[in-house]
């Protein structure tokens, strides 16, 4: 460790110690049930237009609970481990993925961003995979992610078995149980009382939706990057303004996401204080003002998905990195 990142690792430190927040997780499961019986209800009394602003608003929290699932897989969420695990299962089992399985993967993806061992981004980092199958992926990613992306996570889990601890093994043996029974009960329940309607207008719907709008936030965050530090590898948009700094909250700061990557240690409500630190060098182009500026510098990689500075190295064509004028103010 060089004295630049021990400095650094001081002046964050406090942002390590400081108690988690979990009252608002609460009131967010509350206010997310309220939506899909808001959605339901307009449906049976015929208000359509009011159902579309609910599944709207499902959608955001959706991808707020699976902001919730990324923070118990890091074992952040909840300070008593046993809350959290339990929070972790149950979001994870309404997903379609076990907490087992997303918490292998993302620690892998963690470990090897953007390499060719990161399960998360198959098949985008393997130099000389063919275009048509990258294209192929990536789209079925974006328009199928509800039952795409848990499949892969699952496939990539059970490859690895071999190298897994006893531990690890059972617990996912157990995850997975739990998810059929889980399921079962729900589909069971569903036909016994034959509201069908009411699961694909406050459940299947918005859980499609937000599949893609996941799949969009992946792909903004890593696509197109090929650089070797996590800064590099990452894109990072910071919002300024009170409305911005509120939607990055109620998704617990994902947005920071080269803070989170380089510091995973730090609990999420911490990471817009951390920030400014660990982007003090910053390079133009690292950090952006919204998240529109970030996904319009993504989606030309839409054509060819790539990342990882392994495709440079194999001299296989890469788009440029556009670079901004300069950092906006943090």
């Amino acid at each position: 460790m060089n004295s630049a990142t021990a400095e650094l690792r001081a002046r964050l430190r406090p942002l390590h110690e400081r108690p988690l927040k979990t009252v608002r997780h609460a009131m967010a499961a509350v206010l997310h049930g309220l939506l899909i019986v808001a959605a339901i209800v307009s449906w049976q009394y015929g208000w359509w237009p009011i159902t579309v602003l609910m599944w709207a608003a499902i959608v955001w929290m959706n991808n707020a609970a699976l902001a919730r699932l990324h923070e118990a897989a890091h074992r952040m969420l909840y300070r008593s481990p046993v809350v959290n695990e339990l929070a972790g299962v149950v979001i994870g089992s309404l997903a379609l993925t076990t907490l087992g399985v997303y918490r292998y993967v993302h620690t892998q993806h963690h470990a090897h961003l953007g390499r060719e061992k990161d399960p998360e981004f198959w098949p985008y980092n393997l130099p000389g995979s063919p275009r048509s199958l990258r294209l192929l992926y990536a789209w079925l990613e974006l328009l199928f992610g509800w039952i795409v992306t848990p499949w892969l996570y699952s496939i990539r889990t059970a490859r690895a078995w071999p190298a897994l601890n006893r531990a690890t093994r059972r617990r996912l043996v157990i995850e997975w149980l739990f998810l059929a029974v889980f399921w079962a009960a729900i589909f069971t329940a569903v036909g016994w009382t034959n509201t069908w309607t009411w699961f694909l207008v406050g459940h299947f719907v918005p859980a499609w939706i937000t599949g893609s709008v996941q799949t969009l936030r992946k792909f903004t965050e890593h696509l197109g990057r090929f650089g070797n530090t996590i800064q590099e590898m990452t894109r990072t948009v910071v919002y300024t303004r009170p409305l911005g700094r509120a939607a990055s909250g109620s998704q617990l700061h994902v947005d920071h996401h080269g803070t989170h990557h380089r510091w995973p240690r730090i609990p999420y409500h911490n990471l817009p204080a951390a920030t400014p630190m660990v982007y003090e060098d910053a390079q133009p182009g690292m950090i952006y003002p919204n998240h529109l500026t970030a996904i319009r510098d993504m989606l030309p990689h839409l054509t060819d998905p790539k990342l990882g500075p392994q495709w440079i190295a194999a001299g296989q064509p890469v788009r440029p990195q556009p670079q901004q004028d300069s950092a906006p103010a943090i």
